[in-house]
């Protein structure tokens, strides 16, 4: 005979061994509003369980990404799709809301492929245990017994109320009193509470999060904007970056190889690395009003870096070894228009313009310097139009990679193009910058970037220092240059 323990853990080990019904897979979309992503981090948290399941979100974006339309106005249909795409049971998406000095947290569902009814959660802090509690609670009641709902479009639930409460009132005589017939009616025209939850539990849900039925149908888009900054960091209106930058010049000639063996040739310039400022704007105006538009995407932008301090010596003269202070700098203004591939805040984006640029690097003689040549360096002043091409890649919400490049088109570049310098030449350059893009909550950023730009000069013979180097007016000694800048930014940005 088997003993009672003996058959209580034979029993516990059959049980144990059978397969346990999967949870519910459930695919969350973007929250609009919330453009720094921490109120979606918070819901994932609170979700993502034994009870349920989530897709991973840079697998929905992308299948949210081939949607046409907003996800705000997402048909059954489109839902069907989305979710037999990402094997999910139910799509949610979630709109978020400024209500006094809460916020307000409202979900759309589609289970099953059906828009089922939607709630909202009310609340102060997203990372609070309650709030996650009320949420999870409420996410499984939806998903995982949708039979028991009727879809939107058909719900009356208020109606069914009264009868669960008789059923589970302990005296039936009184049930059909008339102090509870009018209890009842009273009840239809106050806001419904949850189905199975005796009255006083919402109450002490309000101090944290609460839970209620939506009602009514989804706001408008127009509505949802006016309510909060819809601005993710992909589709700023307005970006403000200020910091700090490094620039090390590079300025070498090409010149005849007799010319280098005499040591006639000038000099390469090469001082280390100097520390600048640097401040950039850009702006989408129209983007204030509708960021998902096709205008939104058009916008200006301006750029300044300065070096703080810089500083060349003499070779000769007068007064050999004779440090001078340089004045270096750089800005830039012009028109742009930004295309996003997609609709979420890690869809990657493309940047075309043009901007009027000025490129400065003069030695401050103050009349110290009667004769340039013991500097044996020329000043230089770039005026150009650049077209711009630039890539912005997210690998997560909150990290993204940048690019940009711009071909130079040099229309002046300054004293040493003078008939006393190296005279007229054919010039053209590029600047190119890389790096990464660090997203701070929905307002703050960091850039931290790379950059190196070039600008050849091929002479046409026409100056003194370029023909005459060797005395010898008849050959171009010097046939070229190159002034190349190695240098990079690290930047705190404002966005909105």
């Amino acid at each position: 005979m088997i003993r009672p323990t003996l058959a209580f853990a034979l029993l516990a080990l059959v049980l144990g061994a059978s397969p346990a019904m999967a949870a519910p897979k459930i695919a969350l979309t973007t929250i609009d509003n919330d453009s720094g992503g921490d109120v979606r981090d918070a819901v994932v948290d609170a979700l993502d369980g034994k009870d349920l399941t989530l897709v991973s979100e840079k697998e929905t974006n992308r299948a949210v990404d081939k949607l046409k339309g907003e996800l705000a106005d997402l048909t059954e249909k489109q839902a069907k799709k989305l979710a037999t795409e990402l094997e999910a049971d139910a799509i949610v998406h979630g709109t978020l809301d400024k209500q006094g000095g809460s916020k307000v947290l409202k979900f759309k569902l589609f289970v099953n492929g059906r828009k089922m009814k939607g709630f909202s959660v009310t609340f102060t802090n997203p990372r609070t245990k309650k709030f996650k509690a009320a949420l999870h609670d409420k996410m499984v009641e939806k998903v995982t017994s949708p039979p028991a709902e009727e879809p939107v479009a058909d719900e009356k639930p208020i109606k069914k109320k009264p009868v669960e409460e008789d059923t589970e009132d302990p005296n039936p005589k009184k049930k059909k009193s008339k102090k509870d017939k009018t209890v009842a009616e009273k009840s239809v025209d106050e806001k419904p509470t949850e189905d199975g939850e005796e009255t006083p539990k919402p109450k002490k849900a309000k101090k944290t999060a609460k839970v209620d039925e939506d009602e009514e149908e989804e706001a408008t888009p127009i509505e949802i904007r006016a309510q909060g900054s819809p601005h993710s960091a992909n589709r700023v209106a307005v970006r403000l970056d200020v910091g700090g930058s490094f620039a090390a010049r590079r300025l070498q000639f090409t010149t005849t190889a007799e010319l280098a063996a005499s040591g006639q040739a000038p000099k390469t310039f090469k001082p280390g690395p100097v520390p600048g400022a640097r401040f950039e704007v850009e702006t989408y105006p129209l983007a204030f009003m509708n960021p998902k538009s096709f205008a939104a995407g058009l916008g200006v932008g301006v750029e300044f870096d300065k070096v703080l301090s810089s500083k060349v010596q003499t070779n000769g003269g007068a007064e050999p070894g004779k440090s001078m202070t340089v004045k270096q700098q750089q800005y830039s203004l012009g028109a742009r228009y930004r295309l996003l591939f997609g609709k979420t805040a890690t869809s990657p984006s493309v940047t075309v313009g043009i901007n009027y640029g000025r490129r400065t690097f003069k030695v401050q003689s103050k009349g110290i310097l009667d004769n340039r040549g013991s500097l044996d360096l020329p000043d230089t002043d770039y005026k150009y139009l650049s077209p711009l091409l630039g890539f912005r890649v997210p690998f997560t919400r909150n990290i993204a990679m940048i690019a940009n490049a711009e071909a130079l088109l040099v229309s002046d570049a300054g004293p040493i193009q003078e008939a006393s310098s190296y005279g007229r030449a054919k010039i053209f350059g590029f600047d190119s910058q890389a790096g990464f893009d660090v997203v701070l909550g929905n307002r703050f950023a960091i850039r931290f970037v790379g950059e190196f730009s070039q600008i050849g000069f091929t002479f046409t013979g026409g100056g003194e220092l370029a023909k005459n180097r060797d005395m010898d007016p008849d050959t171009i000694d010097i046939g070229g240059a190159s002034d190349r800048v190695f240098g990079g930014s690290a930047t705190v940005a404002v966005l909105y």
